[in-house]
């Protein structure tokens, strides 16, 4: 019985000098806190935002609360993506590093000069911070080293976030209108001049009425139109639009005049938009357009059957229609 009670009494000795030799023989490890962030910063500081990769480099700057592209004359950037990025950002913690050694970043492709993706934070012209993005240990997840450190760590993070493709990072709505601020519009053969809270077509001989739902379509396509990307600020005569297709207008409240100029690039497959307030040429989906350059004065009238017997509303009456139907039943 003795026997065995120094046998694990001598084993005890031995994991209690293990644990001491653990903690006392590597500092850096004993420091280390599992819910550590990433990168310390305050995300209201930040106003720039670099990203490089092998496509290039992006620069999104905000300035008055609003995120945009220096590079393609301050064109508005999606200010939801930009923050939702910086909360994500702010929100990464320091798991168990993967590697600790400086040679180990370039296997990792988080190397100062070997990297997939470098991201520099900025606070007017001072780097707040810069994260090397390389390759992925799996599904949603980056390999990712800070600067200036050897760690290299595993964070939930996928390399498309970090684009430098501006397409991705421009404000597709900067098109985008409310209709209920549309005071008229004007297209070639017809204009639309809001009356109370519905447009009408303008100058209708006795007889005729404007359909209400056909005007609501047209203008939900004219005030959602969302741009597919940038081609440029200069006027190029590859863009038609010394000859457009369309031209047409639209007064809001408050009297500002907007005029839209929609022509057909030659062998290209889209239009080509300039919108008298917006300082670029915009490239825009045919989809979007083709519906609008189709309509007519005609199709934006009551039809046949669709009219009023007594010419004072297109809306249905069925208070009646359903008093009607009961004395037949009885």
């Amino acid at each position: 019985m003795n026997r065995w009670i120094v046998i694990l009494g001598g084993l005890l000795l031995v994991q209690l000098a293990g644990v001491v030799a653990v903690n006392m023989g590597d500092d850096k490890y004993a420091a280390f806190q599992a819910e550590e962030k990433l990168l310390a910063f305050d995300p209201g500081s930040i106003d720039g935002l670099r990203i490089e990769d092998d496509a290039g480099a992006l620069l999104l700057k905000r300035e008055n609360g609003r995120w945009s592209l220096p590079d393609s004359d301050s064109f508005p950037a999606r200010k939801d993506g930009v923050e939702r990025l910086l909360e994500k950002l702010g929100g990464l913690k320091k798991g168990w590093p993967v590697a600790t050694t400086s040679g180990a970043a370039k296997r990792f492709r988080v190397d100062d000069g070997q990297f997939e993706r470098k991201l520099e934070l900025l606070a007017g012209s001072e780097e707040v911070a810069t994260l090397y993005v390389g390759s992925s240990p799996g599904l949603r997840k980056v390999h990712v080293r800070v600067a200036g450190e050897d760690d290299v760590h595993a964070v939930e993070l996928e390399s498309w976030e970090l684009t430098s493709r501006q397409d991705e990072w421009m404000d597709r709505s900067v098109t985008v209108l409310d209709k209920q601020e549309i005071e008229r519009l004007e297209m070639p053969g017809f204009a639309l001049q809001r009356n109370g809270e519905h447009l009408q077509l303008e100058g209708l001989p006795e007889g005729e009425q404007t359909d209400a739902k056909a005007v609501s379509t047209l203008l939900d396509r004219v005030a959602g139109l969302r741009i597919q990307s940038l081609l440029g600020s200069e006027p190029s005569a590859d863009y038609g639009q010394e000859k457009p297709l369309l031209e047409f207008r639209i007064k809001r409240k408050g009297g500002d005049e907007l005029i839209y100029r929609i022509s057909e690039p030659a062998d290209k497959e889209y239009y080509v938009l300039k919108r008298s307030d917006i300082n670029y040429y915009l490239k825009m989906n045919r989809y979007a357009i083709d519906p609008i350059l189709k309509t007519t004065r005609e199709e934006l009238l009551l039809k046949g059957d669709d009219k009023p017997g007594d010419g004072t509303s297109s809306e249905k009456q069925p208070a009646e229609e359903d008093g009607g139907a009961e004395e037949e039943e009885q």
